[in-house]
């Protein structure tokens, strides 16, 4: 009866243990850094999809009053735009100012671009780790892109999405992402039409 292993047993238990020792650190490290890019793909994704909800919206809360090209601390309206008529996107002064930048007072909804300034949207897993932050901020901007301010009111606002990591998040260390877009004064186009009379 044998009491011990073969030479031959023991060298193939040592090449299997080193093969297993040389190859799962790798798929760990590999699986891992699939990870790590899942979670940048599912950020940039959901910062992305964000900031498309966001310009659809009206450039001012004015805006969505009567579809009119609203005054700013620049321009003010008072005729017709250059090339339109008469139904179309005005720019006729109705007293519809801009307002400021932020929510707008005693209204929860989200209903134009600069509501979201501020905003943060925490992404968590159910265990409520905090994975990455969104954040937004808008801003007038002139039209050389160069002077920002939440008050004096230009043609153009500027939505800046924010994507980085959570407090909680090691994995993306070190990652962030901005994507900005400029909204412009232009008003909607009112669509001319008839009372369906039977």
């Amino acid at each position: 009866m044998r009491k011990g292993m073969t030479l031959i047993e023991l060298i193939l238990s040592m090449v299997i243990i080193a093969i297993v020792f040389s190859i799962v650190p790798k798929i760990i490290f590999a699986s891992n850094k699939s990870m790590e890019l899942s979670m940048k793909e599912d950020a940039l994704y959901n910062a992305y999809s964000l900031m498309g909800s966001v310009i659809k919206l009206n450039w001012d809360e004015n805006t969505s009053k009567n579809g009119n090209i609203v005054d700013t601390s620049v321009n003010t309206c008072n005729d017709y735009r250059i090339g339109g008529f008469v139904g179309s996107r005005n720019c006729i002064d109705d007293d519809n100012t801009s307002s400021t930048i932020g929510q707008d007072t005693g209204n929860d909804d989200y209903n134009d671009v600069d509501d979201y300034d501020g905003s943060t949207t925490d992404v968590n897993k159910s265990t409520n780790v905090n994975i990455y932050d969104i954040n937004i901020t808008v801003n007038y901007v002139d039209e050389n892109y160069t002077k920002h301010s939440k008050t004096t009111s230009q043609e153009l606002k500027e939505i800046n999405t924010t994507v980085f990591p959570g407090s909680d998040n090691k994995k993306m260390k070190g990652f962030k992402a901005s994507f900005f877009y400029h909204s412009a004064n232009l008003g909607h186009i009112q669509i001319k039409h008839r009372e369906w009379v039977q």
